[in-house]
């Protein structure tokens, strides 16, 4: 029952938004990607979670055991749990992944990083999707061009989930947030925030090209 309450805590913070107010606390999770593959996952949550008020330190136990289980079957440093604390009423955890792969595996979503010529070869059917420039002008996969200089990310968001995903380049397209229920905003040049509006029990697909 112990590790059952703690995979919900964990759970709600993954969903969860902080909130404003907090002063010198991240309001919402991040992604950030860098150009060697890595990737660095921030997860915020408020340590209240509808009711049940999470221990920082039975937490950092389940989880640590949770990254030990994933490289005890994957590898070793697959997954790393960098910091655990607990700050203005919030709760920080920074995880650190080897490769999308292992985020995909660790966190049980979709995630695909990699040259936007191969995407269909790893299932992902760009056609029916539309995007939209940084510059605001709509734009279909096939007009797109110099493929073979772009990349892309395809993430999966689970319904009221907010994330930051911070790109190793500059951002080119994003899809359109009324394709999947989802808004999607720009940040700066090398940011995007996604906002998964999606009725509960959902999940939806964003993609984003950059170079």
């Amino acid at each position: 029952m112990r590790k059952v309450g703690m995979a919900l805590a964990l759970t709600g913070l993954v969903l969860g938004a902080v909130g404003c107010g907090k002063q010198d606390t991240p309001d919402i999770k991040s992604l950030t990607f860098d150009k060697n593959g890595e990737i660095i996952h921030q997860v915020v949550g408020a340590s209240d979670q509808n009711n049940y008020q999470i221990q920082m330190a039975d937490l950092e136990e389940f989880v640590t055991g949770r990254v030990e289980e994933y490289c005890a079957e994957n590898g070793e440093q697959k997954v790393a749990l960098e910091s655990a604390e607990e700050k203005n009423g919030s709760i920080l955890l920074n995880f650190r992944y080897a490769s999308p792969e292992d985020y995909s595996g660790f966190n049980y979503r979709k995630l695909y990083v990699g040259p936007l010529a191969d995407a269909a070869d790893a299932g992902y059917e760009l056609e029916a999707v539309p995007f939209v420039s940084i510059d605001g002008e709509a734009s279909e996969i096939g007009y797109i061009e110099e493929w073979e200089k772009k990349q892309l990310i395809v993430l999966e968001t689970k319904s009221g989930e907010e994330m930051l995903i911070n790109l190793p380049g500059k951002t080119l397209y994003i899809n359109q947030g009324a394709h999947n229920g989802q808004e999607i905003t720009l940040v700066g040049k090398k940011a995007v925030k996604i906002s998964n509006q999606e009725e509960a029990g959902t999940s939806s697909l964003s993609y984003i090209i950059y170079e």
